[in-house]
């Protein structure tokens, strides 16, 4: 390898850097050109530092440039034009220098500038049309109508999306003027001919295709396409173009079906625009739902979806039919334990979003399964039924859903073999040959929608979701097993203590731990003082600012924040207090010091809203002097593997002793931005926020 070489070449890519500094040059000098004509002010010295400085620039720039046309993605045929402009337009900045030496020359020196001007406007825009295409600055687009996106049954997968994709993420590396690693994507015929590595797609094995394998590479390595310095394909993006690849649509420019793929014609139209946001339920509706025993909860992934169950065990007509105010929203229906049954199944036809079913339980039979042939499930729980073979085996055949859970049906051990081969379901009938693996229990959950408390408190537990499941738990501490008391009935607390618990059943394994503070607040706040700066504002949305302004309240309100996700409402969240790319700093002032034995901050982590717990949270009291001095720390390690999706919320608990110390600083140390961890890989360099809800002393 000429190693000389390639340190040329390398040099030469900053040529686009530096031919911005005779530009500016040029134009403000020219600008005082014309203030010293005028307005008779004397500029010379300016100006003549001006041009020299612009000639040197000029110089600069046109050696790297030169460098830079030695790569051989450059065609000097493509590069003639921006080139001898470039050339003109460093002579010319030199006969500047030269004109503005000499005496009596003022009015040939400024046709001379006006030349230059020109020149340099030329070189410029050829530069651009290599960069960006040769119809980069073209007005058609501007008077264009703007485009009707309707549902389709079909698409030209090529021209409608991935060129779409190519022209704004791959052309201007792969184009007619500058074709990296001779690879054209600007024209469907070059592009199937592929680059000097060869084709990009492998008929044999689609998955081990080119472009399927580098778009899929980590952006450091350096076949990772787009070169990590460009512009990245977002998720969608990748996805279709997997698909495209790896479907074989990349052999024709034709229609391409979408009736037969709900998650290609999802992607499709969410790709075009299409896709429409769902409008949040209403307020009364969701009220009403609350009031006639549904549980509801918002869904992970989407902004306004909903999951909801019944929590009672007797549905009537009434209650069918609130549930059809939110069919829109309805994304999760859990009925299990309930009188659900086939002629109640016919609601199920009405919700056009469901992904998850669940029935366990209930008094259905296969005239239900009906309701659910036009329905794309993901998640189908029918155990504890009256389906039979037929019944699963119509539904497999017709539409099936991706998972289904059948075990102690009508249906016997032949007749699960014959349907668990029906492909493409996973269904798990629990028999030892078919499921051989201990189920896993979901963990408890608490009913109290707040867990701060005054005088006392009543902890309700939910309903299990799975018959005869005991929910063991603990106050002190300790990990709870079958051994630990065994919940019943409401239970009272008079004081501040961790609740642990686990949903335990003979042979299925046991939940994972549910772990809570509940707090008593006991008021040893006087006096309370947020040091951030509050009244900055965020933009959240088109029109649509934000701030946490006067919100300092919600730390010493008593109540929890509600649960906040990516596109929550502005109310829920309100319910925190947030600071970005700072420290959040509490100052206090106390009273009854002496019973204080802890300090609870509570926080939020959600990566999809650049939230994350802070790095330590330290405790300050202040002295006789004036002087705070620290008291106590915690330091806070990153989460193992957080789910993106999903909001994480957790009690900071410090023991300390504040005797003495009536004046009390809190801070929570921002990471600033993303921590140097595997698992905030994707967030790198981003700037970090803290949300508090809760400050508590007890």
């Amino acid at each position: 390898m000429d190693y000389t070489l390639e340190i040329l070449k390398y040099v030469g890519k900053f040529h686009p850097l530096v031919l911005h500094l005779p530009i500016g040059s040029l134009l403000m000098t020219f600008l005082l050109l014309v203030i010293s004509r005028f307005q008779k002010a004397r500029l010379e010295k300016a100006i003549r530092i001006g041009v020299d400085f612009s000639f040197a620039g000029a110089l600069t720039a046109s050696l790297m440039g030169y460098l830079l046309s030695l790569d051989e993605a450059y065609d000097f045929n493509s590069l003639k034009f921006h080139f001898w402009a470039g050339i003109i337009t460093l002579i010319l900045s030199f006969s500047l220098c030269v004109l503005h030496r000499m005496k009596d020359k003022e009015n040939l020196f400024l046709g001379s500038y006006l030349l230059t001007l020109v020149a340099l406007t030329v070189a410029g825009h050829k530069g651009g049309q290599i960069t960006h295409g040769e119809d980069y600055l073209s007005t058609a687009e501007l008077f264009e109508k703007p485009k009707l996106i309707v549902q389709k049954d079909s698409i030209d997968y090529y021209k409608e999306v991935v060129h779409v994709i190519f022209e704004d993420k791959c052309i201007s590396c792969h184009n007619a003027n500058k074709s990296k690693s001779e690879l054209r994507l600007d024209r469907y015929d070059l592009m199937l001919k592929g680059g000097e590595r060869g084709s990009m797609f492998d008929a044999q094995n689609p998955n081990q295709g080119r472009l399927v394998q580098y778009i899929s590479l980590p952006k450091e390595d350096e076949l990772h396409m787009p070169p990590k310095n460009k512009s990245q394909l977002t998720e969608k993006e990748k996805w279709l173009l997997n698909h495209w690849a790896t479907s074989g649509s990349y052999l024709n420019e034709g229609k391409v079906s979408l009736v037969k793929n709900e998650d290609l014609k999802s992607n499709v139209m969410s790709f075009l625009g299409a896709d429409q946001q769902v409008k949040a339920a209403g307020r009364n509706d969701l009220v009403k739902l609350l009031a006639k025993g549904f549980r509801i909860k918002p869904n992970a992934l989407h902004d306004n979806l909903l999951r909801i169950k019944y929590m009672k065990s007797q549905l009537m007509g009434e209650h069918l039919k609130t549930l059809l105010k939110v069919k829109n929203q309805l994304v999760e229906l859990d009925v299990s334990n309930t009188n659900f049954n086939d002629e109640m199944a016919s609601i199920l036809e009405d919700f056009p979003r469901l992904k998850v079913l669940r029935m366990d339980q209930t008094q259905i039979s296969d005239d239900a399964l009906n309701f659910l042939k036009n329905r794309a499930l993901e998640v189908l729980n029918l155990c504890n039924t009256k389906v039979t073979h037929q019944g699963v085996q119509n539904l497999l055949k017709v539409n099936p859903p991706k998972t289904v859970y059948a075990w102690n049906t009508a249906i016997d051990r032949d007749q699960q073999k014959q349907l668990a081969s029906i492909p493409p379901s996973l269904i798990h009938f629990g028999s030892s040959d078919l499921f051989s693996e201990k189920l896993s229990l979901s963990p408890p959950e608490i009913h109290n929608p707040n867990v701060i408390f005054k005088d006392s408190i009543s902890i309700v537990f939910e309903e299990p979701q799975v018959k005869n499941i005991n929910i063991h738990y603990t106050l002190d501490g300790s990990e709870p097993d079958e051994n630990a008391p065994l919940y019943n009935v409401p239970f009272r607390l008079t004081n501040s203590k961790t609740l642990k618990a686990k949903s335990i059943k003979k042979g299925w394994s046991d939940s994972e731990l549910f772990e809570q503070m509940i707090f008593k607040n006991s008021n040893h706040i006087i006096e309370h003082k947020v040091n951030n700066d509050l009244d900055k504002s965020f933009s959240i949305s088109h029109h649509v600012n934000f701030t946490f302004k006067d919100n300092q309240g919600v730390l010493f309100d008593g109540k929890k924040g509600e649960r906040v996700y990516r596109g929550t409402s502005i109310e829920d969240a309100k319910t925190w207090l947030g600071v970005v790319e700072e420290d959040l700093e509490i100052e206090v002032k106390l009273k009854d010091v002496e019973k204080i034995k802890h300090v609870t901050l509570s926080m939020l982590e959600n990566l999809d809203m650049s939230t994350i717990y802070p790095k330590k949270i330290e405790v300050y009291g202040r002295s006789s002097d004036g002087k705070y001095q620290l008291l106590q720390s915690l330091s806070v390690p990153v989460q193992h593997e957080p789910d993106e999706r999903i909001s994480y919320f957790k009690d900071f608990t410090l023991s300390v002793d504040l005797r003495g110390y009536e004046e009390v600083k809190i801070r929570a140390l921002n990471h600033i931005t993303f921590p140097n961890a595997p698992v905030y890989k994707k967030w790198n360099k981003r700037k970090s926020w803290l949300f508090a809800d809760e400050l508590i002393f007890w």
